[in-house]
């Protein structure tokens, strides 16, 4: 049996040849729709920022019609260079390959469902401050697959859609209001009444502590070398949530602790000392004698 190899290979070129200029037409259709996609992604999001006044569903709303023109500018390349129909015949026919494919974009279309969910959900807006699973941040973005926060280190991560909505989110910035609190440990000679005093007249005249909710001193605890008084205040968590170092108002908490210790330095109240009492005890004459 004489295989003519050369006919063989000299039609396979000419096949590839034929094949060429539609190949060509097919990147340059694929190209097209990609930057196709760009320039409607930012005109999107610069003519509903403007009109709806909300930069979470413009953003989320742009991404998804810019993947749509991705998408469509893959199909037209692939009908262009005649791979439709063997694409379909292929996924058709094998019925493995599509369990496969749905397996392995799962997590994609988990993901996307989940940032529908959070754009028309919002649990929270951009700059809010929130904490997922231990990760807490400032909220900078939110795409079709994943949500950007920044912590107070400068780190950006960047957490999967689907993780939000399965896991228990927090939200220190929805309301605009945080409850910030502390321990004061006093000895158990001074007055209980005075400290609070100081502590709450302090307390009125910080500009960065609201005056309502109202702040609260009380007596947490009495041990044997302490009197232990709890501090709790409130403070508005918006007028400080862009800035990194006052996260969660620690600066604030900082300072409001420095500025107690001080006047309560100045009245006389005193820190809890530990009081040890050492004895001595004589050792037994006979058991001395006996030795």
């Amino acid at each position: 049996m004489n295989i003519n190899f050369q006919k063989i290979f000299s039609d396979y070129f000419e096949q590839v040849t034929k094949l060429i200029p539609n190949i060509i037409t097919g990147i340059l259709v694929l190209i097209i729709a990609l930057f196709l996609g760009k320039i409607v992604f930012k005109t999107i999001v610069k003519v509903t920022r403007k009109k709806w006044q909300d930069s979470i569903i413009s953003n989320f709303l742009a991404q998804v019609i810019k993947w749509v023109f991705y998408l469509f500018g893959v199909i037209m390349a692939l009908n262009v260079m005649g791979f439709t129909g063997l694409a379909t015949t292929v996924f058709a026919g094998a019925g493995v390959s599509a369990i496969v494919l749905g397996f392995a974009f799962k997590d994609i279309g988990e993901n996307f469902l989940a940032g529908i969910i959070l754009a028309f959900k919002r649990p929270f807006e951009i700059g809010d401050i929130i904490e997922i699973q231990g990760d807490k941040g400032t909220i900078k973005d939110l795409d079709i697959r994943t949500t950007h926060l920044r912590n107070a280190e400068g780190k950006d991560i960047y957490i999967p859609n689907s993780s939000i909505i399965k896991n228990t989110l927090t939200n220190y910035t929805k309301d605009g209001i945080l409850r910030i609190n502390f321990m004061i440990g006093i000895a158990p000679e001074c007055d209980i009444e005075i400290t609070r005093k100081l502590i709450t007249d302090y307390l009125k005249t910080n500009k960065n502590i609201l005056k309502k909710p109202i702040h609260n001193v009380v007596v947490q605890g009495l041990g044997e070398f302490t009197t232990d008084i709890q501090v709790f205040f409130w403070i508005d968590i918006l007028a400080v949530k862009n800035l990194p170092d006052e996260y969660l108002g620690h600066n604030i908490r900082s300072k409001a602790i420095t500025d107690i210790k001080r006047i309560l330095d100045e009245n006389n109240i005193e820190m809890p000392s530990q009081v040890i009492e050492h004895k001595m005890y004589r050792q037994n004459k006979l058991s001395i004698e006996g030795k």
